[in-house]
């Protein structure tokens, strides 16, 4: 299993003017990384799809998947994001494998509407997965509900289990990823102290143990804020571990 980098990881060089594409061209060369993930909130409106075709050509130069993160929630009283369709469009023209929204709140929708939505996630190459938040959405409680209503419902999503959201909402990670196992399909790694993100080891998450339960198709994204010279080291532990 190889390891994923969310350009989160370079929240200090975005802020300072740099670009997603520069941060990733630091990973050329690295043979354990085998996917990134960009985030929309990262980008330029101006120069969104240039630096988005620039990143898609070095993933596959890479061999590395790409993901992207949609900072908006797919559901809400109007039923399904209307971004939707705009972003499918987006990932199939860029070649992006998943695309991730948080979760929002699941509301009564019609069944014409429900119709609408699981057509459009079956037709589309591209994985649509929606993530656990740190509010009230979060709740280990409302999480279970919508999984189980998206299975019901027959909808083709995936649930991006973040460890480090848990924390906010005063709840541990380690039970609600026992509860929430099976629906997994891509996990967001974060070891937390005291409601802060830290670095892996220097935490109270056990996320070695969370990494070993993972099935090995399982994609792994560290998605934190680090220091250029202490990331070779994360990417090391996680690897050590995902071994």
């Amino acid at each position: 299993m190889q390891v994923g980098i969310n350009t989160a990881v370079y929240e200090d060089e975005v802020k300072a003017g740099a670009s997603q594409l520069d941060c990733i061209k630091t990973l050329v060369g690295r043979n354990e990384i085998g996917a990134v993930e960009v985030r929309g909130e990262f980008f330029k409106p101006t120069t969104k799809d240039t630096e988005l075709a620039a990143i898609s050509q070095l993933c596959r130069d890479n061999h590395w998947d790409l993901y992207y993160s949609v900072p908006e929630e797919l559901f809400g009283p109007n039923g399904y994001n209307a971004s939707l369709q705009t972003n499918l469009d987006m990932a199939a023209k860029y070649q992006i494998k998943s695309l991730k929204y948080s979760l929002g709140k699941v509301s009564l929708m019609s069944s014409s509407t429900l119709s609408q939505l699981r057509q459009l996630l079956k037709s589309s190459q591209t994985q649509v997965t929606i993530e656990n938040q740190p509010n009230d959405n979060g709740q280990l409680a409302v999480v279970e509900t919508a999984l189980d209503w998206i299975k019901q419902q027959k909808l083709p999503l995936g649930y991006t289990f973040d460890s480090g959201n848990w924390y906010w909402i005063d709840q541990q990670p380690e039970p609600a990823f026992t509860t929430l196992k099976s629906a997994i399909t891509v996990f967001h790694l974060k070891d937390i102290k005291n409601q802060n993100t830290v670095m892996l080891g220097d935490g109270d998450t056990d996320w070695r143990q969370l990494l070993k339960a993972l099935p090995e198709t399982t994609p792994v994204f560290i998605e934190y804020n680090i220091q250029s010279q202490n990331l070779p080291e994360q990417i090391a532990l996680v690897q050590q571990a995902l071994s």
